[in-house]
């Protein structure tokens, strides 16, 4: 890829294709940048790292915010912006379709809405499974594993749902178990379901995972899902005072 170009593969930028395409109703956009709007998600995208799309990225961000943007190299933002920190993300997509495994024993597979937001956000901030807002759920679906008999009531052990959608594919994202119910596969049989519904779908499932994370690269693996590409995650903020 040259310098400046923008990457040639929608999965290279899969923010910038969903944010200019099926969720543009989530998104401020700008003719050559984009990024969710802020009760939704972090994620922000550029068309090309150009001065152009600077520009308009930085028109929608207020002084002091933070973005995540996804790029097949690190980036050199402008001065107006900062680094904050980021990481390798390896990109991986399911090429071999499984069919969806089943709820464990004494565990319930349930849709998650609005009303589950309370807990989903206990539960994101209890395993930070990444960037997870209030209004995150409404970018497709989202499913949890329920313990109805545990003592304080219906418990969320686990969850995990879509967020990224381009024209062609959709990526699960918050994958996320409550440490009183990991090593009982809660999160390969719920990205077998994400998976196996967006399929059905007629939608690629993708995913992004640490590089380090060897445990639940092997999962995805028996899941289906091959390494297509690492990407740089560029956590940028907008830097006060400046324009």
């Amino acid at each position: 890829m040259s310098a400046g170009a923008p990457p040639a593969d929608p999965l290279e930028n899969p923010f910038w294709h969903a944010l200019a395409g099926p969720q543009v109703a989530f998104a401020r956009l700008g003719p050559r940048a984009g990024r969710y709007l802020p009760g939704v998600s972090p994620m922000g995208a550029l068309e090309a790292d150009t001065p152009e799309s600077w520009t308009d990225l930085e028109a929608l961000t207020a002084p002091g915010e933070v973005v995540a943007v996804f790029w097949p190299d690190v980036l050199d933002p402008p001065v107006s912006w900062s680094h904050q920190g980021g990481g390798n993300a390896v990109q991986m997509v399911q090429r071999r379709a499984q069919p969806p495994l089943s709820a464990p024993a004494g565990l319930v597979l349930r849709e998650l809405g609005p009303q589950d937001v309370p807990q989903m956000l206990d539960l994101v901030r209890l395993t930070r499974p990444g960037p997870f807002r209030e209004r995150t759920v409404e970018l497709g679906l989202y499913l949890g594993l329920w313990d109805d008999s545990a003592p304080e009531g219906s418990r969320l052990a686990a969850m995990t749902g879509q967020r990224a959608r381009t024209r062609n594919a959709c990526e699960v994202s918050a994958v996320c178990t409550h440490p009183a119910y990991r090593r009982r596969g809660l999160a390969r049989t719920l990205v077998s379901q994400v998976a196996a519904r967006t399929a059905e779908a007629g939608l690629q499932p993708f995913l992004h995972v640490s590089q380090d994370n060897l445990a639940a690269l092997e999962t995805y693996r028996s899941l289906g899902f091959l390494p297509s590409r690492r990407l740089s995650i560029n956590v940028l903020r907008r830097d006060a005072g400046e324009s």
